[in-house]
């Protein structure tokens, strides 16, 4: 009875394990559907960004592509997760 009871015992825990991996992946995509931007505000987040990284360096002339490049680099790896 031992053996049998304890294999038993291991396919529930094992089941049970699971159904918690199954739960928590549901969970995580919901709550990365509920992420998603449009992209009207990924253009104001970049222009946000692009502001923020030209002020940094006192709006030097010249400079905007480079700033709007490099705020459109950051903002992507933030939506992405990285």
């Amino acid at each position: 009875m031992g053996k049998n009871s304890d294999k038993k015992t291991s396919k529930k825990k094992n089941k049970l394990k699971k159904e918690e991996k199954k739960a928590k992946k549901a969970k995580l995509k919901k709550a990365e559907a509920g992420t998603r931007v449009t992209a009207a505000q990924r253009q104001d987040m970049i222009a946000t960004a692009a502001y923020y990284i030209a002020e940094s360096h006192g709006f030097t002339p010249g400079r905007s592509e480079d700033d709007w490049l490099a705020a459109e680099h950051h903002i992507d790896n933030i939506l992405q997760g990285r």
